[in-house]
């Protein structure tokens, strides 16, 4: 019969159809090598049992984490280890928040991870614990790339074999998730990182964000189990479709040693997307008043030519660096090396006053204090945590005043690091997995998802989030 496809430590059926193709599927039992094996040959109905079944059959099994929230009589019927979906209109390459969801999935689910590549974005994937996939777009961005994107999203899913849910990341890709999980009967899932139809780019765009804003109006209220980035957004859409909607930050993983930044490095590092309101211009044009000072951008994005001839046009060519895209498994080295991190997000729009970008999370979680402009939530972690500073008016003229400032702030620079520090030791994505892990649950379980409050799992995130409730509080959505 071979050797055994998978671990000794799971119990493997294999589903044999009329045409002879086999499907393995890995259904977590724990059972060891030689217990049992498990063939249907297509309507037939006949099931072939090793010997090792009928050894096991007086041993009562282990509900699992899926099946433990269902009532004791329909246990049985549950499928331990769910094969879950997680769409996403990026490259996997550079993809944080996704790549850490995985990774909690995988520890009691099959997760596969699928993304998209484009001509322009053809980087080779590391090797990951979890099965990963990326579809070919031959359009790099605009409403072809978008259209393109979740047709093919969307006959991947039709036609995948096997798979129980499926988690959309963002509106984008919402569409081809949702009519696929429909025509298959299976869960939906959707992570929203933002209030999309808010963002910058969109906002840009009349036309284009009346269509997104009717896509939300119309797959929101059909999706039971949503995540959010910050409890305003969260509160956003509970107000907005009537349902709760549970907060997962933007955390890193728990690091290892910290970084030793030095104030003398005078270093500046932004990493992220390079689209509007992210207050990169205004930091390059600072810099023309700061002389000591340098800035490394980590990323890429639409303005990347428009901020590379500003930088240009000032003389900064030899003191801004724009560094491209980087994999995020060695990001971290030049995060250490940074003598403050930049988080300038101007907030214009509400996606921007109230997001949290994952680069902030990052900054700390290896000791390097945080330079903050005027979005309130980055605020709120600074003055709590006492890890950087906060330029009130993000404006080139005060960001250069506040940048000499902080070049003589040698005992204060030792305090925000300190700060950092004890952010890092707080603030990491180990403390939130519980509550994500119970949030699965729920959706697998097709069980009505309760208030985030309301679960003992979820204390640490609710902890964090009492820091906004007077920000929340404000937030009271256009219907």
């Amino acid at each position: 019969m071979g050797t055994y496809p998978y671990s000794s430590t799971h119990l493997e059926r294999f589903s044999v159809g009329l045409n002879g193709y086999v499907d393995r599927v890995d259904i977590g039992n724990k059972y060891n090598k030689n217990d049992w094996l498990l063939g249907r040959f297509g309507n037939l109905g006949l099931w072939i049992e090793g010997e090792g079944r009928r050894e096991e059959q007086g041993r009562a099994r282990e509900p699992c984490g899926v099946c433990l929230p269902l009532p004791p009589a329909k246990r049985r019927f549950c499928t331990p280890m769910a094969r879950v979906i997680h769409c996403i209109l990026n490259n996997l390459v550079y993809e944080q928040r996704l790549h850490k969801i995985a990774l909690t999935f995988s520890k009691e689910h099959q997760v596969e991870v699928v993304g998209v590549v484009t001509p322009a974005t053809r980087v080779p994937l590391s090797k990951r614990p979890y099965a990963a996939r990326r579809l070919f777009v031959p359009v790099k961005r605009g409403p072809f790339f978008f259209l393109w994107a979740n047709v093919r999203f969307f006959f991947y899913l039709l036609f995948r074999r096997k798979w129980d849910a499926v988690v959309a990341c963002d509106l984008d890709v919402l569409p081809a998730c949702w009519l696929a999980a429909t025509l298959r009967r299976k869960q939906l899932l959707l992570d929203s990182r933002e209030l999309y139809t808010q963002t910058s780019l969109v906002q840009r765009k009349p036309f284009s964000q009346k269509i997104w804003a009717l896509a939300e109006r119309f797959l929101y209220p059909r999706v039971s189990y949503i995540l959010a980035v910050s409890p305003p957004i969260a509160s956003y859409f509970s107000k907005r479709y009537e349902k709760p909607v549970w907060v997962i930050y933007n955390l890193p993983l728990k690091g290892g040693k910290f970084a030793n930044p030095r104030l003398e490095n005078r270093l500046l590092l932004y990493q992220g997307m390079l689209h509007p309101d992210r207050g990169l211009e205004e930091l390059i044009l600072a810099l023309t008043y700061a002389s000591e000072w340098k800035l490394w951008i980590v990323g890429d994005g639409p303005l990347r030519p428009y901020l590379e001839k500003l930088a240009s046009q000032q003389g900064l060519e030899q003191r801004v660096q724009f560094l491209g895209l980087v994999p995020f498994e060695v990001l971290s080295g030049y995060t250490e090396r940074a003598t403050f991190g930049v988080s300038g997000e101007v907030p214009r729009s509400l996606n921007h006053r109230f997001a949290l970008p994952n680069k902030a999370f990052d900054y700390l979680q290896q000791g390097v204090p945080i330079l903050v402009g005027e979005a309130p939530l980055l605020q709120a972690i600074v003055r709590h945590y006492g890890c950087g500073y906060v330029v009130p008016s993000w404006q080139p003229k005060e960001i250069a005043r506040a940048l000499e400032e902080l070049g003589r702030s040698y005992s204060a620079y030792a305090g925000w690091v300190e700060g950092a520090r004890t952010a890092a030791r707080e603030l990491h994505w180990e403390r939130q997995e519980p509550c994500l892990q119970g949030w699965l649950q729920y959706a697998l379980a097709r069980r009505r998802l309760p208030p985030q409050s309301a679960e003992r799992a979820c204390d640490p995130v609710v902890s964090l989030s009492q820091l906004y409730g007077a920000i929340e509080s404000e937030l009271v959505p256009s219907r």
